[in-house]
């Protein structure tokens, strides 16, 4: 699997390190992820911040629905979902597709001027 696909990652009750390390990779993550929650139920949006250092750390994301600032404790964390397109993913590849057009472009006049 590359880094921009579809990922998940599960912790479990307790696992602080474990919750870290997600909502790090969600952090990273230039998509909407969708975050279970210990009591059932899930929140999606865009993981915005995160304080891994605080007293109390926490996830904020900007809810997918209502645009809202969500604030997640780390110890109700269970699961994250990777759930929604990278766009910046999407655009680099994008990108990387054009550039190649153009050397490939490029390459075809040089060979046109040599008499190719």
């Amino acid at each position: 699997m590359n880094e921009h696909e579809a990922q998940t990652g599960t912790a479990h009750q307790g696992d602080a390190n474990g919750v870290a390390e997600l909502v790090e990779r969600a952090f990273q993550y230039r998509g909407d992820v969708t975050v279970r929650i210990d009591d059932g139920s899930s929140v999606t949006g865009y993981l915005f911040n995160r304080n891994g250092r605080s007293s109390e750390p926490f996830a904020q994301l900007f809810e997918a629905q209502t645009g809202r600032e969500v604030s997640l404790p780390y110890r109700i964390i269970a699961e994250v979902l990777f759930t929604g397109r990278d766009a910046a993913a999407a655009a680099d590849q994008r990108f990387e597709a054009l550039q190649g057009l153009r050397e490939e472009e490029q390459a075809g006049r040089g060979a046109e001027r040599h008499g190719a």
